[in-house]
């Protein structure tokens, strides 16, 4: 990795969240006309570790027609970051608000769409924990410290009232959290789903006690979502490949509603792909929020969301709340 790429990379990074080869040489053809309405040899998408990736591995294993669909599993934020700054990812699948932070050091992106609106929970054992507000005093496990998580959780604990010091926040990996809670080791927690559902299963005490998306609406407003993952394009390859971009967007929307249709079925293509029980995808569902919005028609909630991390961390969108260009045009 040149000098250049670690530095960028160290300016852009932050922990991870729970909750994203070699490219296929769109730089070359960038810009030129015969590259125009033909697919490339390969495309590379790359996904996390977490629900909006299901879509994906649906997008693999029927294909993609006329191309080569090539997909990474991501584990780390510096590690997707690295391989998109090197070209060698077309599509990634990322959390919104570090789409802005690249977006917004110069990294030449757009946010093609937003697929996930919402997994994030908290959950308790402790009977008395019925609202934000009965943290008060005691211990709060987060996922890392300026991840999303974090950020939505001390937006939330500052509308219902606390204040810094109020609720001691321990961090920790959502996996981490989620081994501690099963464990009986943490008493409350923030976490998305799968997750959730797995500690659900293994502990019997455990409970959700607030849903972060109805949180949100509460003080935004009813019709207000909660954009937290999309997918990202180079533009580079964007340009050079403007019909591999539609077919993309297209297929993961189709693998989208096929996995709402049939959660079993894919279940499956989850435990083979994430090594994550199929039961426990599937019944995760009922408190995922995945639903297929392009770039552009998700800028009026994109734009809300991350104005409101901005008020709380500006470094978790890059300083500012990006521009138009920052949404693929339709």
């Amino acid at each position: 990795m040149s000098l250049s790429i670690k530095k960028l990379i160290a300016a852009l990074m932050f922990p991870a969240v729970l909750l994203f080869g070699a490219g296929c040489g769109a730089g070359n053809n960038a810009g030129n006309d015969a590259g125009r309405d033909r697919l490339p040899e390969k495309i590379t998408v790359q996904v996390p570790v977490g629900p909006p990736s299901a879509p994906v591995f649906k997008m693999v294993e029927d294909g993609l027609p006329g191309t080569d669909l090539e997909m990474v599993v991501y584990k780390s934020d510096e590690e997707a970051t690295t391989r998109l700054i090197k070209g060698e990812a077309d599509f990634t699948i990322m959390s919104v608000n570090l789409a802005s932070k690249l977006y917004n050091k110069n990294v030449d992106i757009s946010l093609a769409d937003v697929s996930t609106w919402g997994i994030l929970y908290l959950v308790s054992v402790v009977d008395r924990v019925q609202e934000w507000a009965d943290l008060k005093g005691g211990e709060l496990y987060v996922g890392s410290r300026g991840s999303t998580p974090d950020v939505l959780t001390r937006y939330l604990l500052n509308k219902n009232g606390l204040k810094a010091g109020d609720v001691k926040i321990t961090y920790l990996e959502s996996t981490q959290i989620a081994q501690t809670m099963i464990n009986g080791m943490a008493e409350n927690a923030v976490l998305p789903e799968p997750l959730l559902t797995r500690v659900l299963m293994q502990n019997s005490r455990a409970r959700v006690v607030r849903d972060f998306y109805a949180d949100w609406q509460q003080f935004e407003g009813g019709t207000a979502k909660l954009p937290q993952a999309g997918m990202v394009v180079r533009n580079e390859f964007a340009r050079a490949y403007p019909d591999a971009v539609a077919a993309v967007q297209q297929a993961y929307a189709g693998a989208l509603s096929w996995i709402e249709d049939s959660p079993a079925e894919a279940g499956r293509l989850v435990e083979e792909n994430l090594n994550l029980p199929a039961p426990v995808f599937v019944k995760s569902m009922e408190r995922t929020r995945l639903d297929f919005v392009r770039g552009a028609a998700a800028a009026g909630d994109v734009t809300t969301y991350l104005s409101r991390l901005k008020e709380f961390s500006p470094e978790m969108v890059g300083g500012k709340v990006p521009d138009e260009k920052f949404f693929l045009a339709d």
